[in-house]
């Protein structure tokens, strides 16, 4: 027993085996806590296990009793070290650039992806050791195959888009969102580049905007108290006859606004001249007209239940008595008496008057509306 134990002992195949499960270890422990090790702990690694590795199997060349066995472990050896020096070729081949770089305001870890096209990813700077797990950049600097942060090149590439990823992956801006058509200023009349908003966490916070877009661009606000406000902020148009907004909020009265809404474009595509109301902090609609001259294609109420951040189809549910195929909504729904209600409509061209308007009301907060009456008069 004491002889196996001498003989693992000074074995390098052992300590070989010790260090990589430290190294996995390690990386667990890294990796948990939303961190991730740097390129040169990687290449250390490779370095030692390769080296040892034929440090080993020289050793078992040197211990072997046979000189039949020395031969077989020695052709081995042989064929191992060239299969491990393609490796090593390819891997220094397709080894993308790190750099460490100052990345808006703050030092980050660069990786430089350039094959087909030439795209910078950034991360965040912990130590020489350990950078941050997750991408929060990523620069395109479109066709190339070059790496933009060499040192040694003076020719200084154009970047022609930069986007930002929030710690799920998912965009939360960058210059390949639609941005407002309107520019955006300071009190001294300066642009201001909405790409270094930083939070207080250090994070890239895209969707947070000053207070003076132009009142020409909101189409709708309201109120809850002297701080908290919501709006409906036009962006842009374009084609088919729709328009992009943004659902913003802000919690100081004004001085800056936060979007609100969950969606990867962070924007809401709606066709010309839909309208909207919010019944609370949670609860509200956008009613859209559709594609004007298509007798409703595409049009609908929908609603939401979480302050703007997700919107859903309504269901209305067409009563017996009523004839007419298809349901209009009548600008939007509003409350009475802590009721929420909202008049539909249907045409009839056989009819006079051709257009029926109708309350209906709904009891699951506007998701689902019933027939309550007919109007008369309106």
């Amino acid at each position: 027993m004491k002889q196996i134990i001498n003989k693992i002992k000074f074995n390098i195949f052992t300590y070989i085996i010790i260090y990589l499960l430290i190294f996995i270890i390690t990386k667990l422990i890294i990796n948990a806590y939303g961190m991730e090790l740097m390129r040169c702990v990687y290449n250390f690694t490779i370095c030692t296990i390769i080296l040892g590795f034929i440090a080993g199997m020289v050793q078992a060349i040197i211990r072997a009793n046979e000189k039949s066995t020395k031969i077989y472990i020695a052709i081995c050896l042989a064929c191992i070290t060239f299969f491990l020096a393609i490796f090593v070729s390819f891997y220094i081949a397709f080894l993308s650039p790190e750099h460490v770089v100052k990345k808006d305001k703050k030092q980050m870890v660069a990786y430089v992806r350039a094959f087909l096209s030439t795209r910078v990813d950034y991360y965040d700077y912990y130590n020489i050791l350990v950078r941050g797990k997750y991408r929060l950049i990523e620069d395109d600097y479109g066709k190339g195959g070059f790496d933009p942060l060499d040192e040694k090149i003076d020719y200084k590439y154009e970047i022609i888009r930069t986007t930002y990823y929030d710690k799920n992956g998912k965009v939360i801006g960058g210059t390949d969102i639609i941005e407002p058509k309107i520019k955006i200023v300071d009190a001294n009349n300066n642009i201001i580049d909405i790409k270094n908003n930083i939070n207080s966490n250090n994070e890239y916070d895209s969707n947070k905007m000053p207070s003076n877009v132009s009142k020409e661009d909101i189409l709708y606000e309201k109120d809850f108290s002297e701080n908290k406000k919501i709006r409906v902020a036009y962006l842009e148009s374009i084609l088919a006859q729709r328009s992009t907004i943004r659902i913003e909020k802000t919690e100081d009265g004004g001085n800056t606004w936060l979007s609100v809404h969950e969606t990867s474009d962070n924007y809401i595509t709606i066709h010309n001249g839909a309208e909207f109301v919010f019944i609370d902090e949670n609860i509200g609609f956008i009613n859209d007209p559709g594609l004007a001259g298509t007798d409703g294609e595409n049009r609908g109420l929908m609603v939401t239940n979480n302050g703007g951040k997700t919107f859903e189809d309504v269901n209305i549910i067409h009563p017996d008595n009523i004839e007419e195929r298809n349901l209009f909504v009548k600008g939007v729904p509003y409350e009475e008496n802590g009721i929420l209600k909202v008049q539909i409509y249907t045409i009839n061209h056989n009819k006079d008057p051709e257009r029926t308007y109708y309350e209906f009301v709904s009891k699951d907060k506007g998701k689902n509306w019933e027939y309550s009456k007919m109007i008369k008069n309106n």
